[in-house]
């Protein structure tokens, strides 16, 4: 294509630079295509941007960057928020759409304006972040660095989302084994101290997470990464190491001792109190604590139980067949509003128990209910339920039998089931408790 040099010099320093100083006569646009190559030109010879598109949009953008075309730029700004910033409905495609080429922007360019104007859109739109970045991440062993860097940029002071999305992956992906390098990426990108002062609670949850999974690798890399984010937050700044050593110890003593006692009140050997292993091999308090002991609920009967942690414990010493134990949760909302959930478990046969997650009300028909897997075939259990802001987990007798993550039905749903599924994330305010248990079920209370 023939242009004029010293129209395209008058626009462009580089452009200028290049044809006067270093008396070149052509430039290389191969990687362009040629309609935002028109586009370019003509808004070159015109200062207008008639022929810009959304299709054509990134080409435009990059080619005012490289050739600091100033006007340029602020008009490709002004198209973004105009064209491409008009989701239809707020459709996740579209909002896709904007926040690829925003985040192409900042990767190539180093252009942040766009990012911000995203970030500023999908806010004043009332977006749900959670949702879209949870979707955003999926397939995050594959997900390329500056998606990460996206997701972190749009999350901001809201860095519970990605949290909640890093402890997903290593539990269900990585089946909490090791770490892999985009996690890894994430946790040294990750802004601890935001993340600890605006959500504590859930900072120490990650922390906790991430040194338990440290403590089987032997790679100095990943001890480092790790020691570099949990600094200043494991007990007494003790190192990775330190609790490695203590965690070989707790293991050799209780080779030696039975975990459980099924013919005792619930008794369990709390190895790892530095880490609070979220995988629950290990998990535990010790009966000899006064505060702890066994009541036997009224049939029938709703009581608030205290929240341990939404840690809660239960013993049945047989088996109602057709009976049923239902924890409503109440869940924190926006402006003060809440969200009510339900859990229900109901016995079969000894070793056989269905359950049921819901919303807060009447469930469905327990006929259609999944079962729970592997239920220990013995009078006596001990059930530990417990809700975090990834999953729902029940272990009976130590047999994990139930892990249900919430983040992958927030992926795997349609539109409209994804609020209900990230609302059950949320903080827990109160749990409820009721049984239709006549004799057999024991529910440890704090006095």
């Amino acid at each position: 294509m023939r242009t004029n040099s010293m129209i395209m010099s008058l626009n462009s320093p580089v452009i200028e630079n290049l044809t006067t100083d270093l008396a070149q006569t052509s430039l290389d646009m191969e990687e362009f295509t040629r309609p935002a190559v028109d586009c370019f030109v003509e808004a070159m010879y015109t200062g207008e941007v008639d022929k810009l598109e959304k299709d054509i949009f990134e080409d435009v953008n990059k080619m005012a960057h490289v050739f600091d075309v100033s006007w340029l730029t602020k008009k490709c700004l002004k198209f973004y928020k105009s064209d491409i910033m008009n989701f239809e409905d707020d459709s996740y495609e579209d909002i896709l759409f904007a926040c690829e080429i925003a985040s192409r922007a900042h990767y190539h360019l180093n252009q942040t304006k766009l990012v911000n104007c995203f970030v500023k859109t999908i806010a004043a739109r009332g977006v749900d972040k959670g949702i879209f970045v949870t979707r955003y991440l999926a397939g995050f062993a594959s997900v390329p660095k500056r998606k990460i860097d996206m997701a972190l940029m749009i999350a901001r002071d809201s860095l519970d989302i990605i949290g909640n999305c890093l402890m997903a992956y290593l539990s269900f992906v990585l089946e909490c084994k090791s770490f892999d390098e985009n996690s890894l990426y994430l946790l040294q990108k990750l802004n601890t101290q935001n993340f600890r002062n605006t959500f504590p609670v859930k900072f120490k949850q990650l922390t906790n997470f991430v040194v338990s999974l440290s403590l089987q690798s032997d790679c100095a890399e990943e001890t480092a990464i790790v020691e570099n984010f949990v600094k200043d937050n494991v007990q007494a700044n003790e190192s990775i190491n330190d609790l490695k050593e203590k965690q070989e110890s707790a293991v050799k003593t209780l080779e030696s001792k039975d975990t459980y006692n099924y013919g005792a009140d619930y008794c369990n050997i709390d190895l790892n109190a530095e880490t609070e292993n979220l995988t629950h091999k290990t998990s535990a308090t010790n009966t000899d604590d006064p505060q702890l002991g066994w009541i036997m609920p009224i049939s029938s009967s709703s009581s608030s139980l205290s929240e341990d942690g939404f840690l809660l414990r239960l013993k049945t010493t047989g088996y109602e067949r057709e009976k049923k134990i239902r924890f409503d949760f109440i869940l924190s909302g926006v402006g003060g509003s809440e969200h009510r959930r339900c859990f229900i478990m109901e016995c079969r046969t000894l070793d056989l128990w269905r359950y049921y997650i819901s919303r807060y009300g009447s469930p469905l028909e327990s006929a259609s209910w999944p079962y729970l897997e592997n239920v220990p075939s013995v009078q006596v259990k001990h059930w530990t339920i417990t809700k975090t802001s990834v999953n729902l987990t029940v272990v009976c007798n130590g047999v994990t039998v139930l892990n249900f993550n919430f983040l992958s039905k927030i992926m795997n749903s349609k539109a409209d089931e994804r609020q209900f599924w990230f609302n059950w994330s949320k903080s827990c305010v109160s749990i409820k408790f009721e049984a239709t248990f006549e004799k057999s079920l024991l529910l440890e209370k704090r006095r």
